[in-house]
């Protein structure tokens, strides 16, 4: 553990920076006043420091003291999440494909958008999207697919928070529609004439890691015959991702 004499860290990023090293560092769990010696920070604010960082999830309170949260390894799990998927989603891409021939996305979340890592052209012209291309969470079948499986309040806070009360449940609807199916579609509500279908990749314990999707012409391109085909290959895409770091 670090020394009680290091200096006291002067920001709030450094003082829970601080934090979360000395109680990975612990290798278990520890207590406030283990951390106040190890870092420096007084008692009280370590207390408040702590009380926030257990309210986001980036500790969790054990009978022995404090240990590191969930959030931290959903944190790490995303950020490793679109060189695995360059690796896994190719050989599902191309089935995909071969079975619709439209224009492919697998995208993560960023924010309010979704972030396309991965993109097939179809015969869409011109193409909606294409891979470094953000695209609302909002509107896309890309990030209803993600946003229905999201349970972070800082994430899906500000979407549901931006919409008028009418609005906001015709899409807290749609949303649990999306959770049953595993289906996401959007009809031509963020690019005209397009109309897209999605299907989350989610980890085991059913963080939403990424999502794929189909988009084609709304004027012949039947979702509901999408759909299955969608759901399919995030199945195996999740499967795949899982099999990498078993």
């Amino acid at each position: 553990m670090r020394s009680a004499l290091r200096d006291e860290p002067v920001s709030v990023l450094d003082r829970i920076l601080a934090i979360l090293d000395t109680v990975r560092e612990s290798h278990g769990s520890t207590t406030i006043t283990q951390l106040a010696l190890a870092t420096g920070i007084p008692k009280s604010t370590m207390s408040r420091l702590v009380a926030d960082l257990v309210r986001q999830r980036y500790l969790t309170r054990t009978d022995e003291g404090v240990s590191i949260g969930l959030r931290l390894f959903e944190l790490g799990a995303r950020a490793s999440t679109p060189r695995r998927l360059s690796v896994a989603a190719l050989p599902v891409l191309a089935e995909l494909f071969n079975a619709t021939g439209e224009h492919l996305n697998v995208a993560v979340q960023e924010g309010p958008d979704m972030l396309s890592v991965i993109s097939v052209r179809g015969r869409l012209r011109p193409v909606p999207s294409r891979a470094g291309v953000r695209v609302p969470s909002i509107t896309t079948a890309l990030g209803k697919a993600v946003l229905a499986f999201t349970d972070d309040p800082l994430v899906l806070g500000p979407v549901l928070t931006a919409l008028e009360s009418e609005r906001r449940r015709t899409f807290e609807r749609e949303l649990d529609a999306v959770r049953a199916e595993s289906v996401a579609i959007d009809r031509c509500e963020t690019f005209p004439g397009v109309v897209g279908v999605a299907s989350p990749v989610l980890s085991p314990d059913r963080v939403p890691l990424a999502a794929i999707s189909v988009a084609g012409p709304v004027s012949d391109m039947d979702p509901q015959r999408v759909a299955p085909l969608v759901r399919h290959a995030a199945l195996a895409l999740t499967h795949r991702l899982a099999l990498q770091v078993a």
